[in-house]
């Protein structure tokens, strides 16, 4: 990694405590494109979504651990009037997912951000904000001792949906059938929220959705994937 000090401690999460990879190399050509538009469409500390110069009217999507940008680029192409907020903070994912949105035409319809997600929701993103919050494949930290790090938890699911409109959406996706329970028993019972599918259950996978690196992965050790789908029907949370 060789960016710099400077662009480093605006930019990359470094003292903020995570769970997972944060850091790690990026090539020359990563660099140079790293450099020409995080400040420009980066999310740092200190900057809120009011100050993102975010189109009006547009909706506002966050996708919470986006990899390599495989499905921020897929939303981005299949919803041009969206915004959407990607958080990931690994740096390599980071970098390849600018440089695939560069390639497509598609980074200024994006905010990026390393920091952790319950950092931007808390302080980047003001109540009701968001349309929508998007979850593909989170870390399932099998060990029990362990589940007190997975995304998805009572506090973090009533802050998600203290941050969405109503009408607003909660999409996530799993591999781990234990993790996919997690997340759905979590959900079914956060006030404001109705399981589209029913409570306990799992919506069908969309025709168009992308096969991405992490659902690949499942597949080709015989995991199918669950998915998810909730809607906010009020402010009573």
């Amino acid at each position: 990694m060789r960016l710099s000090k400077e662009f480093r401690e605006q930019f990359s999460q470094q003292e903020m405590r995570t769970h997972g990879r944060k850091n790690g190399f990026v090539t020359d050509g990563q660099e140079k494109r790293l450099l020409q538009w995080l400040p420009k469409i980066g999310l740092p500390k200190g900057k809120t979504l009011n100050d993102a110069n975010i189109p009006e009217q547009s909706p506002i999507v966050m996708e919470i651990g986006f990899g390599n940008g495989d499905f921020l680029v897929h939303t981005a192409q299949n919803h041009s009037d969206w915004t959407l907020i990607g958080v990931e903070i690994y740096l390599p994912g980071v970098a390849k997912a600018v440089g695939r949105l560069d390639d497509a035409g598609l980074i200024e319809q994006t905010r990026i951000t390393q920091l952790p997600a319950q950092y931007v929701l808390e302080h980047q993103v003001q109540s009701e904000q968001l349309a929508g919050i998007i979850v593909n494949h989170p870390d399932p930290w099998p060990k029990a001792k362990h589940h007190k790090r997975r995304i998805i938890q009572k506090d973090m699911a009533r802050l998600m949906v203290s941050r969405l409109q109503v009408g607003g959406f909660i999409q996530l996706a799993s591999d781990i059938e234990e993790l996919a329970e997690w997340m759905r028993d979590i959900l079914d019972n956060t006030q404001g929220l109705r399981n589209v599918a029913g409570k306990g259950a799992y919506v069908q996978r969309e025709d168009d959705r992308i096969f991405t690196k992490f659902e690949q992965r499942g597949l080709n050790a015989g995991r199918s994937s669950q998915f998810l789908h909730y809607v906010k029907e009020s402010d009573d949370i």
